[in-house]
């Protein structure tokens, strides 16, 4: 799972995907504490608190967020993971250990990355009973 999250390296998300991490965390933290306070001064900047913009939008991977590398995990070792399922890798020794050995390896997280988007393009898709049709991928259909 460490692993494919480095997808996370290319692309963009959506402020609402993120912002309860800068205003409103929880009842003794308004900010996420385990996020860098300067990326999140920087990502206040992009998404004000009280927009209404559906549109408002940063880059998973602010420094190279065009290009698949290792500074993912680079910016999870900083503190700047842009999700809290990102930061929640160093968590867990573990997934710590794994997190820090693909940020010093961009060869080796490369080979492991394209070996684990093959085994996962081998699971068989689910159809009739057993598979489920869901307009958010996000929710059960009840």
């Amino acid at each position: 799972m460490v692993t494919l999250s480095g997808a996370h390296t290319i692309g963009t998300s959506h402020c609402k995907s993120f912002t309860y991490r800068l205003y409103n965390f929880s009842r003794t933290n308004s900010q996420d504490p385990s996020l860098d306070p300067k990326y999140a001064a920087s990502l206040r900047k992009s998404c004000p608190k009280g927009s209404t913009d559906p549109n408002l939008e940063v880059p998973m991977e602010a420094r190279t967020p065009t290009i698949s590398d290792v500074n993912y995990y680079k910016d999870i070792l900083a503190h700047r993971g842009l999700f809290s399922s990102d930061q929640a890798l160093l968590t867990n020794p573990a997934t710590a250990r794994e997190v820090k050995s693909n940020a010093m390896s961009s060869t080796g997280w490369k080979k492991k990355f394209a070996a684990a988007m093959v085994k996962m393009g081998q699971i068989e898709v689910l159809t009739g009973k057993t598979g489920e049709i869901r307009a958010n991928c996000r929710v059960v259909k009840s």
